[in-house]
C-alpha cells in the first residue's frame, strides 16, 4: 500500500492513500454545495468567473477521489464538467480581455453602474448611442410614451408641465427613468435648454438586454432609484427656498 508522508509542525503525519482520496471526495462534494448555495444566495453570479472556477476545483477533487474506487459514469460526469468549466473561462476571459470605455462611458459607469459587469455594461453601450443636443430638443413629451432613456453627461434639460417650466435638470441625471422599460406615458416634456451631450438608448434595446440577462434590470432599477431620490431632494430643496423667499418678501413687505 502506497504510504503519503506530510509534514507537520512536530514530525512527519503518514496519510494513507485511501483516507487522501476520501478526503478529496469530501471536499469536491463540498465546492459542489457551497457554489450551488452561494449561487442561490445571490452571493456569486452563474456566468461568472468565481462560479465556474469554484466546480472546476469541485470536479478535479471528486474525479481524483474516483482513484480510489473507480466508476466510469461519474468520471464521465466530472471530465464533462471540467471541460465545460475550462470552455466558459475561456469564453469570458476572450470577451473582456479587449473591452475599453472612453471618458464618457466610463462616467456613467462609476457613477451609476459601479457594481455592474465590465461585459454587461459595454453591451449596455453598444444597445445605445451617444448624441450632441440642441435646444429645443425634445427628450420626452408630456403624455406620450416613453420609448427610450436619456442620460445627460453635459448640458441641461427643462422639465415642462402645462407650458410651463416648473424644474431643470443637468449632468449626470436619467430622463424617462421612471416609464422608459414599460413604456407608459411621460409626466412632463423633457426638452434640452442648452448645448448638451447625451446617451439614449431605445426601451426595446433594454428588454432585449434585460431578456438577456435578468441582472441588468436589478442594476437599472437600482440607478433609477437613486436617480428618482436626487430629483425628489432636489425638488423638495427648491420648495423650500421658495417658501423662505415668500416669506422674506412677506415680513419686508409687512
Amino acid at each position: 500500500m502506497i504510504i503519503f508522508r506530510v509534514a507537520c509542525w512536530g514530525g512527519l503525519c503518514r496519510l494513507d492513500q485511501a483516507v487522501f482520496y476520501e478526503a478529496a471526495g469530501l471536499a469536491g462534494v463540498a465546492f459542489y454545495l457551497g457554489s450551488y448555495a452561494m449561487l442561490q444566495a445571490g452571493l456569486v453570479k452563474g456566468n461568472g468567473y468565481t462560479y465556474a472556477v469554484l466546480n472546476l476545483v469541485a470536479a478535479t477533487l471528486v474525479l481524483m477521489s474516483l482513484f480510489n474506487g473507480w466508476n466510469l459514469w461519474s468520471a464521465i460526469i466530472q471530465i464533462s464538467w471540467i471541460t465545460i468549466s475550462v470552455v466558459g473561462m475561456t469564453r469570458v476571459w476572450i470577451l473582456t480581455r479587449g473591452l475599453r470605455f472612453t471618458a464618457e462611458e466610463d462616467e456613467l459607469r462609476h457613477r451609476h453602474f459601479s457594481h455592474m459587469r465590465r461585459l454587461d455594461a459595454k453591451r449596455f453601450f453598444q444597445a445605445g448611442a451617444w448624441h450632441d443636443g440642441v435646444p429645443g430638443d425634445p427628450l420626452t413629451t408630456a403624455g406620450e410614451p416613453v420609448t427610450q432613456l436619456s442620460y445627460i453627461t453635459d448640458g441641461g434639460v427643462d422639465i415642462i408641465v402645462g407650458g410651463h417650466t416648473i424644474a431643470t435638470a443637468g449632468s449626470g441625471e436619467f430622463i424617462g427613468e421612471m416609464a422608459c422599460l414599460s413604456r407608459g406615458p411621460a409626466s412632463a416634456t423633457v426638452q434640452i435648454n442648452q448645448p448638451s451631450r447625451c446617451f439614449a438608448i431605445s426601451s426595446d434595446a433594454l428588454h432585449r438586454l434585460i431578456r438577456r440577462n435578468g441582472e441588468i434590470e436589478a442594476h437599472l432599477e437600482a440607478a433609477f432609484s437613486h436617480n428618482i431620490r436626487a430629483k425628489l431632494v432636489a425638488t423638495n430643496n427648491r420648495l423650500q427656498m421658495s417658501m423662505q423667499d415668500k416669506s422674506a418678501a412677506s415680513a419686508a413687505a409687512e
